[in-house]
């Protein structure tokens, strides 16, 4: 073999090894989204732990957004409006999450945020055990 033709060889092969390497450990973005909206939604989740458990300090495990449902208020006039703070026509989302929780319970949370603020808040929840 000539060494043009080996030195080829082997810079096809460190740029397939780098470049494969490189793609094995990016993180899809979906799993970026879940991330980022979970630290922001900590909050109300803390909250929402607490008030469930009565507990000053709630500690969980982890947190998995199992689904986001976007939910639209009436818009006619001769229907009765669902009962939120929306304006009429509006867009608001119900997400759910679940959370482990270090006592072997699991925690469905379901959030909304269809007030006029658009915050999310507590709308139920279900506890059930891992066991």
């Amino acid at each position: 073999m000539s060494r043009k033709l080996v030195i080829n060889i082997l810079i096809f092969f460190c740029i397939f090894i780098t470049g494969t390497n490189s793609m094995a450990y990016s993180e899809p973005i979906e799993n970026l989204i879940e991330a980022s909206l979970l630290q922001q939604l900590h909050p109300v989740i803390m909250t929402a732990l607490r008030n469930i458990y009565k507990e000053e300090y709630s500690q969980y495990g982890c947190e998995r957004i199992i689904s986001i449902n976007e939910r639209l208020t009436i818009k006619n006039t001769d229907h009765r409006a669902r009962p939120v703070d929306a304006i009429h026509g509006a867009k608001y989302f119900e997400i759910t999450i679940v959370v482990c929780r270090t006592d072997a319970e699991n925690v469905e949370l379901i959030l909304k945020n269809d007030t006029a603020t658009a915050q999310y808040y507590l709308s139920g929840y279900k506890i059930f055990s891992t066991k």
